[in-house]
């Protein structure tokens, strides 16, 4: 059994002119928010052995504040299928290398991450697509990685539950 979690990227500021999309910062609220969620993450147990990433600036920048709270033995790698635009369905093929890690976290975009949580539970992009705020995380459990594979949701959390859970207020 495989538990992967899914997180959108924290709040980035918009773009500069000239500034290409894929250079977008996390803002400092952005990642001050992420530190809270990744406290949140760290009260919940979660404990991926592996962050990957979308090569995108802001995606980075949320798996380091991850990698940062929740220490994964195998650190950050960055996963061309995360960033915006890549059928689910690549996603999940570039997951196999990891197929005897319990846990994996991906960070990426939306509406990818809500159209990969679908495919995780049904098999396809378009029947669930979940709504992933910034810096919302859900948790699918699923028996083998594979794009045909059907998991179950064990939670989904907005970034303001993961705060409270977080700062224990």
């Amino acid at each position: 059994m495989h538990t992967i979690y899914l997180v959108r990227h924290g709040t980035a500021a918009d773009a500069e002119p000239g500034e290409r999309d894929a250079d977008r910062a996390l803002t400092a609220d952005g990642k001050h928010k992420l530190k809270q969620i990744s406290a949140g993450l760290k009260v919940l147990g979660v404990a991926p052995a592996v962050i990957l990433a979308s090569p995108l600036r802001r995606t980075r920048e949320t798996a380091d504040v991850l990698q940062a709270a929740l220490e994964p033995p195998l650190g950050v790698e960055l996963c061309a299928a995360l960033a915006p635009g890549h059928p689910a369905t690549e996603v999940v093929a570039d997951l196999r290398p990891y197929d005897d890690r319990g846990e994996v976290m991906l960070v990426g975009h939306q509406p990818d991450m809500g159209e990969l949580a679908s495919q995780l539970l049904t098999g396809s992009p378009h029947q669930v697509p979940l709504p992933f705020r910034k810096g919302s995380v859900a948790a699918i459990a699923v028996g083998a990685l594979s794009a045909k594979a059907r998991g179950e949701l064990l939670w989904f959390l907005t970034p303001k539950q993961l705060r409270t859970i977080g700062t224990g207020a």
